[in-house]
């Protein structure tokens, strides 16, 4: 989930003011995107990328390929499972514990996380927790925060009474690589790591962000039952995790230590002594027993993870710092697919550089299969109207010589849209899908919080993993197939040219209005 509408009013007049200036800025993404070098394939180690232009960070923020003997990789089928084994890895934890969410809950499942996590706090452990700072405005959620930060643990994206928008304000020199006329750049990388320092090492990581709807934890509410992927990992490709975290924790702290007086986490210290003497202030949550219950039975489950070993790498984007890591291994690995490439995707607005990669694939007789949210299950619907104005452009590859003329039938583009309401269903049994991931020939897989849309390929800080293995991929290419498919609709040519306007005059506006500000949905 993308919590975008409390941000449109702030940047629609951020872009009707600042239009001008913005519009004749270079776009850092398609740049790269043009200079990529496609024919290095992604899991290669000698595979060329272009890095960030800034001189002091270039490919450093790259992480290198892992052998088999390095990465360990399970598939985890949907988010009470995702929720079952991160809780049991989670209370297995006995050294550090590292979660970085864009939001994270004050709900059922979020309350019994932070639950564990001061119970381990206690224990002695290392925890740290990064969140983004303008996407978890909910008052108790404010207050779980601060409960966890008065128990010790560090939560990078809040400050009391709401003020961590101080440290989102940069202040020129002490803030570097700041571009102040994209003031959205929000952190949306998702990672779940318990003693990534160690041998025994283990992390989450995918799309799913903390709440009760991405672990499916309200069954009696099916627009609470979200779709979404996660993978576990273990191995050496978790000190890569552990090394995108702590960078991202280090480059929060670096923002709050040159703020001098200002430094909110002084104050914190001095709080914690406080505390220490008059004791720490009582929270209470209020939650709905019934879900609370169905948490503790998703917490009971014992979800089977088959790990195999495969060639992984693992990937960040800043783009304050103007890396496109994802982008580029997207466009490589478009272009080194030769039979069928399949693609859930929660937020679909393709970029310049994404419709060419797709198209070109066609072209090559590729079978390009793409499930994104319809309007109506679409969590933020005005993008799933945006994304619809391109089905018409996407779709008229099929007519071209190059696809008409190759020898398998299935060459070329088909877009379906996910309804969460199965054919032999009444009604929607399912709720958003968030996932993201996508498989290239039945082999390589990329699972991760990158969205097709401009948001994740220019604003927005992102991570996922690449990983090789036929069995791994197969067990999503059936997920994609006998899961997803089951629960979506397919867009014809004529479906097509009708989304391009809008019946409902509530939806045109929705359209309209999201076409001026898609740069930022």
């Amino acid at each position: 989930m993308k919590p975008r509408s409390a941000l449109l009013l702030l940047f629609a007049v951020t872009l009707l003011t600042g239009c001008a200036a913005v519009s004749q800025a270079p776009d850092v993404a398609e740049t790269a995107a043009e200079h990529t070098d496609v024919a290095s394939p992604v899991l290669d180690p000698e595979s060329t990328y272009a890095g960030s232009p800034f001189a002091d960070v270039g490919l450093s923020g790259l992480f290198p390929v892992r052998n088999p003997r390095e990465c360990e990789v399970a598939v985890i089928s949907n988010g009470g499972d995702s929720f079952a084994a991160r809780m049991a890895v989670l209370k297995n934890a006995k050294k550090s514990i590292r979660i970085q969410t864009l939001i994270f809950r004050g709900d059922e499942s979020g309350v019994r996380i932070a639950e564990v996590l001061k119970q381990k706090r206690a224990e002695g452990l290392d925890v740290r927790v990064i969140v983004d700072a303008f996407s978890n405005p909910w008052l108790q959620t404010q207050w779980m925060f601060f409960d966890l930060k008065q128990n010790g643990i560090e939560v990078e994206g809040y400050e009391a009474m709401a003020l961590q928008w101080l440290n989102e304000v940069p202040v020129p020199l002490l803030t570097p690589h700041n571009d102040l006329t994209n003031p959205d750049k929000r952190y949306h990388e998702k990672m779940w790591i318990i003693d990534g320092e160690t041998e025994h090492g283990v992390a989450v990581t995918g799309g799913l962000n903390i709440g009760n709807e991405y672990f499916r934890a309200d069954p009696n509410n099916p627009a609470m039952n979200w779709r979404d992927q996660d993978v576990v990992v273990r191995g050496k490709v978790v000190n890569d995790l552990v090394a995108a975290f702590d960078r991202n924790f280090d480059f929060f702290i670096a923002i709050k230590e040159s703020r001098g007086i200002f430094n909110t986490n002084l104050y914190w210290d001095a709080t914690r002594n406080v505390m220490d003497t008059t004791g720490k202030l009582p929270i209470n949550y209020t939650t709905d027993p019934a879900i609370a219950g169905y948490v503790a039975q998703l917490e009971g489950r014992q979800p089977a993870m088959e790990f195999r070993p495969a060639t992984c790498r693992f990937l960040q984007n800043r783009p304050r710092l103007e890396e496109t890591y994802l982008l580029q291994s997207y466009q490589k690995l478009f272009h080194q697919a030769e039979r069928e490439i399949l693609i859930a995707n929660a937020y679909f607005v393709p970029t310049p550089a994404l419709s060419t990669a797709i198209k070109a694939a066609a072209q090559r007789c590729v079978s390009v299969r793409l499930i994104t949210n319809s309007p109506e299950a679409n969590n933020h619907p005005q993008i799933s109207l945006v994304g619809r104005g391109y089905y018409k452009d996407i779709l008229s590859i099929n007519d071209a010589p190059e696809v008409t003329a190759c020898p398998n039938a299935d060459a070329g583009v088909r877009i379906w849209e996910w309804t969460g309401q199965a054919v032999d269903e009444q009604s929607p049994s399912q709720g958003t899908m968030h996932s993201k991931f996508a498989i290239f020939d039945g082999a390589i897989s990329l699972v991760g919080s990158y969205n097709l849309d401009p948001r994740s390929e220019r604003l927005n800080s992102e991570n996922a993993i690449v990983f090789r293995d036929e069995i791994l991929s197969g067990q999503l290419r059936r997920l994609f197939y006998e899961n997803d498919l089951n629960y979506s609709r397919e867009v014809t040519a004529q479906d097509a040219v009708a989304f391009e306007v809008p019946d409902s005059v509530i939806e045109q506006f929705q359209q309209t209005l999201g076409n001026m500000l898609k740069e930022e949905l």
